[in-house]
């Protein structure tokens, strides 16, 4: 005879998970930080969730959902910030952040970006969802992550492309 669990009454039964279909989104931001690497770069971290239609929420309920110990809130878009220090990689990553910058602008009437990045918290935002590919302890697969911000005013006219897929880089 099989012994039945100690906490059978309360354990969640197994259930496929939501997955969210490549797109673009209304967002909310939920949380803002920056984090360094090696002294010399840095990354502006925004945790937002889908704020408006039927995947409303989703990364919430994706996060109430998992009964990992080490689970991570999923919906973060992470936006280098500029070195200033004149290379062509360097203008590319200002000319991203600018783009989110004035992404914020136009979907927040009366909104100026002050470089305080604390002031994102609660504002509104377009963010375009694109495939990635992920590879973990020798498995691989493609999950769907923020990708870019854009106006919200795009999301909902649908004025906007679809990135392409992100695959590995595969060694040469």
């Amino acid at each position: 005879m099989i012994r039945k669990p100690n906490n059978w009454e309360s354990v969640k039964e197994f259930a496929d998970r939501e997955k969210l279909p490549v797109g673009a989104y209304v967002c909310k931001v939920k949380g803002v930080r920056i984090d360094s690497f090696d002294g010399t770069s840095a990354q502006l971290v925004i945790q937002l969730d889908i704020a408006e239609g039927e995947y409303m929420d989703f990364y919430k309920r994706e996060y109430a959902a998992n009964t990992n110990a080490n689970k991570k809130f999923k919906g973060v878009l992470r936006v280098w910030l500029p070195k200033d220090d004149g290379s062509e990689k360097d203008e590319w990553t200002k000319s991203t952040l600018k783009g989110m910058c004035t992404a914020f602008e136009k979907s927040n009437p009366g909104y100026v970006w002050n470089w305080n990045e604390q002031s994102l918290v609660g504002r509104m935002v377009g963010v375009l969802f694109r495939n990635e590919e992920w590879e973990m302890e020798g498995k691989t697969g493609w999950t769907v992550k923020p990708f870019r911000a854009i106006s919200v005013d795009s999301v909902r006219s649908g004025n906007f492309k679809i990135p392409n897929d992100k695959p590995l880089k595969k060694d040469t």
